[in-house]
């Protein structure tokens, strides 16, 4: 199996060919800001990089949803990366942003800090640099330059240990876990210095290194009064590369002893909790510090910030598995992934419930004189009431309403289908607790504001549904009022609009897209002008004008004798036909004539025969002896998807041989290029702004085909085009020689069947 190291080493050798065919595509003016995040390993699958990722893109996408682009680069920077490796990353990054104007450059941990800092003159000159998630001490090793700001951290060792041991007072043993890599060993370095006043209280052993399994069982087997302190562990003792939040996991589902640790990442993966150092709180203030920059604000005035401080922090689902009680926590620690009990869930419904029986209980009295008097009054409101809720019930919008007191007091059944709770749930403030989190305070404040103003109001939120998805509905509230004219709560109306959002978004999407990809279009065309304006300039032009002097001398000074002027003459004749020549070449550029005078097969075969012979690459041409009578469209785009393919694999592949097969059956007409080069990954390329693979399917998509890539380093490359062939179309006569109108790509039966193209041959 091929190591890691040398998976990098082709995907970034695979990734600077395409970086710097891109480069001059991505070039130009761009009128939206540019941020790169750096990140020291792993992809965004890692646990502490999503953190980072969603909290950096909130920030942006608040202020600025339109105006900044975030790029985010995973390198490889542990302790067994090579300097050879470090400098092709350098360079990979160096080529993929070369001409791109960067605005910000953002830093993960240490080792992506130290890396920006050290090729910043390379790759991003001139660019401020914003870190986050860096320890104090690291901070003010590291002497930064002026325009290298963030807000250091300081990971609270002793400070959790502290927790650990107040929680647990009768604890005896505590083993520490820690991998061997250097960013592993620095911390566990740190934590012996910060642990020596604490060894003559508790006995240490240090779990060095140790692989996944070695590590499961030894913490499934702990002595009676144990804790496990996980640091970090990015590499074991074999080399192996490890996940750290992926290690915890699995260990603390074995584990005999509770986990304490210092990184936010962690919890919610098996820890129970310390003093935290919050990788998305962290990630916004970064994101913060970056918008100030963004807006014109240099970095050098913001400058190093105060040492942000750690929180303790909890999960209570660890804090239950282990009986450890929420009173004795600290003062202003977070406790978080918590399970309502039945008063957490109930608690707004119960104390509805108590409180209209004490009002009923108090009210009983006047009511039972009244009694007589209201009977047919309330057999009316009764009888309304049940239009009400029949009507409410049957209509196609969600429907609530709630009294003057603010709290809600009826949902009709597509509400209550909707949420998939009961109306007891959902009475009075329970509505709350199905809308997202991050759309909470605002609704509520819109809500309470129109209420106290009595006024209309409209607002958009996310609303958990039965299955757990949110989805954004409208809300329209308006006040309701009595007969006499007094106040008596709100009314409203929802509408589920995620799937309008999702088609809006879709559009905007591919609007974007469209910009784009007008734009590579446009570059390519003046690239084509330009290279066509050189050669008539520089080579048919001069040509011409030449000849023309030539030809004004023997006008002027014809020679005496009648050798001299046949040789003149055949002089000028030769030069004639070298620029017949050079018009008819840079015509076939155009647009091939073989093709209309001789049919796609000829066409391809000497097109491949002109490359083998003109680049010392051997291509191979196949065919079968049935070829459709296929239309102008659909012959020209194979022919293209040919042309393009044999200069890929001549200018980037270093293959030594290809092959191009053409076969066609009745119901498709199939063309397979393939070759024994490089080969690439083809997930790196996509959208890398170049028009090879984009041009081919587009032209496949005008005339109903497909494309297909399979490729992979050093495992050489083939590409299957395929254009199908419906029935339905008039039969080809013997002695018809107009192509069918098949602008989609199809012909009939018959014509399938129909060959124009000699038997099978080989073409080198």
């Amino acid at each position: 199996m091929m190591c890691l190291s040398s998976r990098l080493w082709l995907g970034l050798g695979a990734l600077l060919l395409v970086a710097n065919a891109a480069a001059p595509a991505a070039a130009g003016g761009e009128s939206r800001q540019l941020v790169v995040v750096l990140y020291p390993q792993g992809s965004n699958a890692a646990v502490g990089n999503r953190m980072v990722e969603q909290a950096i893109s909130a920030v942006f996408d608040s202020h600025s949803p339109d105006s900044i682009d975030v790029y985010n680069e995973y390198l490889e920077l542990s302790s067994t990366a090579k300097a050879d490796l470090l400098q092709l990353q350098t360079e990979f990054l160096r080529r993929k942003y070369a001409g791109r104007k960067v605005a910000l450059v953002m830093t993960c941990l240490s080792p992506s800090l130290r890396f920006a800092i050290e090729h910043r003159s390379e790759i991003f000159p001139g660019v401020p640099i914003v870190f986050l998630a860096v320890e104090e001490r690291e901070v003010h090793a590291l002497e930064l330059p002026p325009d290298v700001i963030g807000a250091p951290v300081n990971l609270d060792l002793t400070g959790t240990l502290d927790l650990a041991l107040q929680l647990h007072p009768r604890t005896q043993h505590l083993f520490v876990v820690s991998g061997v890599g250097k960013f592993d060993a620095y911390w566990e370095a740190q934590a012996k210095r910060a642990f020596q006043p604490y060894e003559n209280k508790v006995d240490f052993t240090y779990l060095t290194g140790l692989t996944t399994d070695e590590l499961s069982q030894r913490v499934a087997h702990l002595p009676e009064h144990s804790l496990v302190y996980f640091l970090f562990a990015f590499q074991d003792r074999l080399g192996k590369e490890l996940v750290p939040a992926d290690v915890v996991e699995r260990l603390a589902q074995v584990s005999s002893a509770p986990i304490y640790s210092v990184s936010e990442s962690f919890l919610g993966r098996g820890i129970v909790g310390g003093k935290l150092v919050g990788l998305e709180s962290e990630a916004r203030e970064a994101a913060g510090f970056g918008l100030r920059i963004l807006s014109g604000e240099f970095a050098q005035k913001i400058g190093v910030q105060p040492v942000t401080s750690t929180v303790p922090m909890f999960d209570w689902r660890q804090l239950r598995r282990w009986g450890i009680r929420e009173a004795s926590l600290p003062a202003g620690s977070v406790v978080r992934y918590r399970e309502g009990g039945v008063w957490e869930l109930y608690k707004w419904p119960i104390v509805a419930a108590v409180s209209l029986c004490s009002i009923e209980a108090l009210l009983i009295a006047s009511l039972l004189v009244q009694r007589i008097r209201r009977r047919r009054a309330n057999v009316a409101l009764r009888e309304s009431e049940q239009r009400f809720r029949l009507m409410a019930d049957t209509a196609p919008v969600q429907i609530w309403m709630s009294g003057p007191d603010k709290k809600c007091t009826y949902f009709n059944k597509p509400w209550l289908d909707f949420t998939g709770r009961s109306l007891e749930q959902e009475f009075g403030d329970g509505w709350a607790e199905g809308v997202h989190p991050d759309d909470l305070s605002r609704c509520i404040q819109t809500y309470e504001q129109a209420f106290d103003a009595r006024e209309p109001f409209r607002m958009a939120y996310r609303l958990r549904r039965h299955d757990g998805e949110y989805r954004w509905i409208v809300d329209i509230g308006v006040a309701r009022r009595g007969s006499a004219g007094t106040f008596e709560g709100y009314i409203g109306s929802c509408i589920d609009i995620t799937d309008q959002k999702r088609v809006e978004e879709a559009i905007r999407d591919n609007q974007r897209e469209l910009r784009q990809l007008s734009g590579r279009l446009i570059k390519a065309q003046e690239t084509e002008r330009r290279r066509i304006a050189r050669e008539l300039h520089d080579d048919l032009s001069q040509s011409l004008a030449l000849l023309s002097v030539k030809i004004e001398m023997l006008r002027q000074q014809p020679p005496a004798a009648p050798v001299p002027f046949g040789a003149s003459i055949d002089e000028l004749s030769t030069q004639v036909k070298q620029l017949s020549s050079s018009v008819h070449n840079l015509s076939h550029q155009l647009h091939p004539l073989k093709l209309e005078q001789l049919g796609l097969v000829a066409a391809i075969r000497s097109l491949c025969g002109e490359l083998s012979r003109g680049h010392g690459v051997s291509i191979d041409f196949t065919h079968n002896e049935a070829h459709p009578v296929l239309s102008d469209d659909a012959a020209s785009c194979l022919y293209r998807i040919v042309q393009e393919s044999a200069r890929n694999v001549i200018k980037h592949s270093g293959a030594r041989q290809a092959r191009v097969e053409l076969n066609a059956s009745i119901e498709e007409i199939c063309l397979r290029i393939a070759d024994d080069g490089a080969g690439f990954d083809p997930r790196s390329v996509a959208g890398a702004g170049g028009l090879g693979l984009v041009s081919m399917r587009e032209r496949l998509q005008l005339v109903g085909g497909t494309l297909s890539i399979d490729s992979r380093p050093a495992g050489g490359t083939r590409i299957d085009a395929r254009i199908p062939l419906y029935s339905g179309g008039r039969p080809a006569k013997a002695d018809d020689t107009k192509r069918p109108d098949v602008s989609q790509g199809t012909v009939s039966r018959e014509n399938a069947l129909h060959a124009v193209a000699p038997p099978v041959s080989s073409t080198r």
